[in-house]
C-alpha cells in the first residue's frame, strides 16, 4: 500500500508557519544567519528534529539546516534513511549521507553561508556529535559557530493551542490505556505479564516505544520492569509509562494500585503525598521558578516526616523532580540542575524523589508517588492526565 503525506502528519501548516517563525525571529534577535538543529535516538533529543520538521524518526541521528529564506533541509543518516522523511511536506529537502557534518557544511555554502554566523542546536549539551561538529568545521574554516541550544529551547518553551490540544491527547491516550489494563491487575498474575499486558495495549493504542516501568509491594528501590514476583492481595503495585503519544508529544505517567482495601500505612502516606504535591502545582504559575514546585513539595513532605532528596536548584548531583515536556522527554528545564521562570501555558512533567534512608524504607515506598505532566496557567498547575482531585492516581481494587 502506498504511504501519503496524510500518514505520517502530525501537525498543520499554521503551527509550522508559528514555529519557523518563531525560530527565525529568534535567530535575528541573536544575530544568527543559519540554525543546525541535531537530533538522536535520545529522549532529549530527537523530539527537536520533529518539532521543526514534523518527521518523528525513531532511531540513530539525524540534522536540520534552517536560514532566513530557505528550510527546514533535512540531514538524514544511512542507518534509517529517509523514506519516511520524505513523506513531511515541512521538509524542503532531503539529503542522505553518512558524513552529516560535512554535508551540513556544503549547504551551508550552497547557501553562501560559508562565512556567516551559524547557531548549532545540541553544540554543548551533548546532542550534536562531536565528530559531527569536526566534519562541520573542517568545511566552513571561515564561519562563526556558536550553541543555540537554548535560543532554541526558548522557541520550544511557548505552547500554542494546537500543541497543547496534542499533549492533552496524550493525557486522555494514557487514561485509555490505564482504563483497559486495569482489569490485569489482580492477584495471580505476575508483574512480568502485568508489564507486558501494558506493552500490548499501548502499542494497540499506537504508542510506538513505551518504557514500562513496574512494581509492587516490596518495591525493590531500583528502576524494574517487572520480574516474575506474583502480585498477590494487599500489595500497592505502581504502573509507570513513558513514551511519546501517537501524536508524537510526550507523557510520563504513574498509577498506582491497591489490590483489595487499602492498609492505613498507604492510606495515611497518600494524603501526606497528595497534600505535597497539590501545594507543589498551586505554586506553578506564570513567573514563577520550576523550583517553587519542588520546594513547595519538600515543605509540606518535611512536616509529614518525610525528606525529599533535594538541596537546592543548583545541585546538579540530584535526580530531577520536574522537567519540561513536549516533543522530548526532557526539555529546557529541570530541577534539580537547570532552573528557570514558568510560562503560561508552559508544560512541564513532575515526579518528586523522596530520600530513603533505609532499606525497609525502600521496601516501603519505592515507587510509591505521583507522575504526570502539569500546565503552568494563570491559577495553579493543572493535572493533565489525573483528575485535579486526583482520585485517579490510586485507585483501590
Amino acid at each position: 500500500m502506498t504511504q501519503t503525506i496524510s500518514d505520517h502528519r502530525f501537525t498543520t501548516d499554521r503551527e509550522r508557519a508559528r514555529r519557523t517563525d518563531a525560530l527565525r525571529s529568534a535567530m535575528a534577535v541573536n544575530g544568527l544567519d543559519a540554525l543546525v538543529i541535531a537530533g538522536r535516538d535520545d529522549i532529549r533529543y530527537r523530539g527537536r528534529v520533529f518539532y521543526l520538521t514534523d518527521y518523528w524518526q525513531l532511531f540513530a541521528d539525524s540534522h536540520v539546516v534552517l536560514t532566513h529564506s530557505a528550510g527546514p533541509i533535512l540531514i538524514g543518516g544511512t542507518v534509517w534513511g529517509i523514506s519516511q522523511a520524505r513523506q513531511s511536506d515541512w521538509i524542503a529537502e532531503c539529503r542522505l549521507t553518512g558524513t552529516p557534518g560535512a554535508e551540513i557544511a556544503q549547504v551551508l555554502s550552497e547557501q553562501q553561508l560559508s562565512a556567516a554566523r551559524i547557531g548549532i542546536v545540541g553544540l554543548d549539551d551533548g546532542g550534536f556529535a562531536y565528530s559531527h561538529y569536526r566534519e562541520l568545521i573542517d568545511g566552513l574554516e571561515l564561519a562563526e559557530i556558536v550553541d543555540a541550544t537554548e535560543i532554541f529551547e526558548q522557541c520550544r518553551q511557548v505552547n500554542s493551542l494546537e500543541s497543547l490540544a496534542a499533549m492533552t491527547d496524550t493525557s486522555a491516550c494514557w487514561n485509555s490505556i490505564y482504563a483497559e489494563l486495569q482489569q490485569y491487575v489482580q492477584p495471580g498474575i505476575t508483574e512480568i505479564q502485568l508489564a507486558a499486558q501494558a506493552h500490548r495495549i499501548c502499542r494497540e493504542h499506537g504508542v510506538r516505544d513505551p518504557l514500562v516501568v513496574l512494581d509492587s509491594t516490596p518495591f525493590t528501590g531500583a528502576t524494574s520492569f517487572g520480574t516474575r514476583k506474583v502480585i498477590e492481595q494487599g500489595d500497592v503495585v505502581t504502573v509507570w509509562i513513558e513514551s511519546a503519544g501517537p501524536n508524537g508529544t510526550w507523557l510520563e505517567y504513574r498509577r498506582m494500585y491497591s489490590v483489595g482495601p487499602v492498609a492505613p500505612e498507604y492510606r495515611d502516606a497518600w494524603q501526606i503525598y497528595a497534600e505535597a504535591h497539590q501545594a507543589g502545582v498551586a505554586a506553578m504559575t506564570p513567573g514563577s521558578m520550576a523550583s517553587e514546585f519542588v520546594e513547595a513539595v519538600a515543605n509540606v513532605f518535611r512536616s509529614g516526616g518525610i525528606e525529599l532528596d533535594y538541596t537546592d536548584p543548583a545541585d546538579k548531583h540530584r535526580s530531577f523532580h520536574l522537567h519540561g515536556i513536549g516533543t522530548d522527554a526532557i526539555q529546557g528545564v529541570w530541577v534539580s540542575g537547570n532552573d528557570r521562570v514558568l510560562l503560561d501555558n508552559e508544560v512541564v512533567n513532575i515526579h518528586p524523589h523522596r530520600l530513603f534512608r533505609t532499606d525497609q524504607e525502600t521496601a516501603r515506598f519505592g515507587l510509591f508517588g505521583l507522575t504526570d505532566n502539569i500546565q503552568v496557567t494563570t491559577s495553579g498547575g493543572r493535572w493533565m492526565t489525573n483528575d485535579q482531585q486526583l482520585n485517579s492516581a490510586f485507585i483501590e481494587l
